[in-house]
């Protein structure tokens, strides 16, 4: 394999100074529509290849800026010896295919603008500026009009459909940690503190946690379990950050035991605002304050303290939280009602709560 590239490099270096980049190549039928495979060096290609299909008036394009983070974690993903199999689409203009020495060669003009990314710009980017190199797999649409590429890209960027959020956090424990961010080290341990306590008979949240399906009434998806637990465990900003992930799990636990402990009403509701986006995420915004109030208070917290300190606000009206909406805006200014409501009643104490901050 390293021969092969180490040839395919030489003869397109030669011929880098020549009036056609020649690449063996494959050509297959979709519609009325021939297209031609062929693998290639990023970087060669970057010099006759252009990422925005500019319209007549040289002032608009089809195509989103290039997101330079998205391109330098693509490069450091190549440069970290990963692969990148996925192909890129392209449209060339003036190119042909012809036959040479038994085998079909597709001969590009050796020059800039001789043909548009459509689809894969990110990836041509990372792996254009990667330190290693590497070739990619390129299929190529030859002389395809302008209307026809917007279409084309319109059509794969609107259908396109993203990994299910359920099945990237499952992926995500299959991967060894050296090929995880620390972010997604964070997702897949509250991953797990959700899946454990979705079994636990004992626990607020058992079989309310739904990972395959929609959630119905009186359930959460672990998707969004994950988003509003992760920031409280991830390593070096979260509150919780430096317990164990069993007593990340039990705190949790607790503070849900607890509110179920004050506010049995609302928790039994079919329709209960514990399960809901806005108030599940409202809950756990307050959670940092309630944790530290009670921590200090008790010297714990364990599902009688944390009872204890529920106690002081029962008369707490969840119901308005029905109306309040739904987004990020919403669940803050519900945490917000919640903490500031515990704050009133303990200011005697000289306990400083403070606000949720995001």
């Amino acid at each position: 394999m390293a021969k092969a590239k180490r040839a395919t490099a030489k003869r397109v270096i030669k011929r880098n100074t020549a009036t056609f980049l020649e690449f063996p190549c494959h050509t297959f039928l979709q519609g009325d529509k021939t297209l031609v495979f062929f693998s290639a060096d990023p970087k060669v290609m970057w010099q006759v290849l252009s990422i925005n299909r500019k319209v007549e008036d040289k002032n608009e394009g089809y195509q989103r800026a290039l997101s330079q983070s998205r391109v330098g974690a693509i490069s450091r993903f190549i440069d970290s010896g990963n692969y990148l199999p996925q192909s890129l689409l392209i449209s060339l203009d003036n190119s042909e295919v012809v036959e040479k020495e038994g085998q079909k060669v597709i001969k590009i003009p050796n020059s800039p603008d001789s043909g548009w990314v459509i689809d894969g710009q990110h990836r041509f980017a990372g792996a254009k500026n990667a330190k290693k190199n590497i070739l990619l797999p390129f299929i190529a649409f030859i002389g395809l009009d302008l209307i026809d590429q917007i279409q084309l890209f319109i059509s794969i960027n609107k259908e396109a459909k993203g990994v299910p959020s359920s099945l990237y956090l499952d992926l995500l424990r299959v991967l060894p940690n050296q090929y995880k961010s620390v972010a997604e080290i964070s997702k897949e341990r509250a991953s797990d503190i959700g899946t454990e306590l979705k079994k636990d008979e004992d626990s607020p949240f058992y079989a309310r946690i739904v990972v395959t399906t929609a959630p119905k009434q009186g359930e959460i998806s672990l998707t969004n379990f994950v988003r509003k637990v992760t920031p409280l465990i991830q390593p070096g900003k979260g509150i919780l950050n430096a317990f164990t992930q069993v007593e990340q799990r039990a705190i949790i636990n607790n503070y849900f035991i607890g509110i179920r402990n004050v506010f049995n009403k609302e928790y039994k509701r079919t329709d209960s605002i514990f399960f809901q986006t806005l108030g599940f995420g409202g809950l756990l915004n307050a959670l940092p304050s309630f944790f530290s109030y009670t921590l200090k208070e008790y010297s714990g917290f364990t599902a009688a303290d944390i009872t204890k300190v529920f106690k002081k606000i029962d008369y707490f009206d969840f119901s308005t939280w029905h109306s309040k909406g739904t987004g990020n805006s919403a669940e803050i200014e519900a945490g917000n009602d919640l903490v500031m409501e515990l704050t009133s009643v303990t200011e005697k104490e000289n306990i400083q709560i403070g606000s949720i901050r995001v």
